[in-house]
């Protein structure tokens, strides 16, 4: 595979135009919902598109009939109420959720500062659950809300674990995100980073979680490879140096833990 960050491939370009299934357009209509545009019109919708107003129509309908989205008297669709019976299932099944917090409340007042259980799909990662000691650490990683695999230890260690294969494409399809990350001038120089934190087990630094907050990550890994990663935070201020290297040990051990605890779920 090419490993420049340019000159993309022709197939991929025209890609979304010629070779998305209908499957793949309808999971399209739901990635327009977000925090800042929550909720869409059909006209809206094929604008962002490029659909039929009657193609926008139909996967809106298909969709609000399944219950992932509603419609509302002004012919806007939100998102629907089977997206909050797919979180109750998520609360009470996923195993990260069931292996993480356990875990977490256990080391409450060793880890203090604060606490993020992290998973990930696609180039985006996601705060499943958090423990906060010190409520005057602001993260921002809210249960749910998606923050870039580039940025944040949270993410860099995720990021550092994927198989090589999907590292080349992150670098075809964002070579300027990881350059603007400082993960890499080019792809040799960003395996090469990579590969120094899968050495070191783990990603600790400051600023990562907010300016004023030294974070330490570890990889929560399953037998398919990278499943999220467990952070513990303190504020700068209040640290001592003699506190990291306990600090680090205590967020790889518990990253371990929830590790194992997975791995014996066949349903992960």
């Amino acid at each position: 595979m090419a490993t420049k960050t340019t000159n993309r491939p022709e197939a991929d370009e025209i890609q979304p135009a010629t070779t998305q299934s209908s499957s793949e357009r309808v999971l399209g209509v739901m990635d327009l919902f977000t925090e800042t545009a929550p909720s869409w019109t059909v006209e809206g919708i094929a604008k962002k598109l490029g659909l039929a107003r009657t193609t926008a129509y139909r996967y809106a309908k298909t969709l609000t009939d399944a219950g992932f989205l509603a419609s509302l008297n002004a012919g806007a669709y939100v998102l629907g109420p089977r997206i909050i019976q797919l979180d109750r299932q998520i609360r009470l099944n996923d195993p990260l959720l069931q292996a993480g917090p356990p875990l977490m409340n256990a080391i409450r007042k060793q880890a203090a500062g604060i606490q993020l259980l992290c998973s990930f799909y696609g180039d985006h990662v996601l705060c499943l659950h958090d423990v906060r000691v010190d409520k005057d650490i602001p993260s921002g990683y809210d249960r749910g809300r998606p923050f870039p695999l580039f940025r944040g230890g949270p993410s860099r260690i995720i990021l550092a674990h994927l198989p090589q294969r999907q590292l080349k494409e992150l670098m075809l399809d964002h070579g300027a995100d990881i350059v603007r990350a400082g993960l890499g001038q080019d792809w040799q120089d960003f395996n090469r980073k990579m590969k120094l934190i899968r050495q070191a087990g783990y990603f600790a630094a400051p600023g990562e979680i907010n300016p004023d907050t030294y974070g330490i990550s570890a990889p929560i890994m399953h037998t398919k490879g990278v499943a999220g990663s467990f952070t513990i935070g303190r504020r700068l201020s209040s640290l001592k140096e003699r506190e990291i290297a306990p600090l680090i040990e205590l967020t790889v051990d518990t990253a371990a833990k929830i590790s194992k605890a997975i791995q014996g779920d066949g349903h992960h």
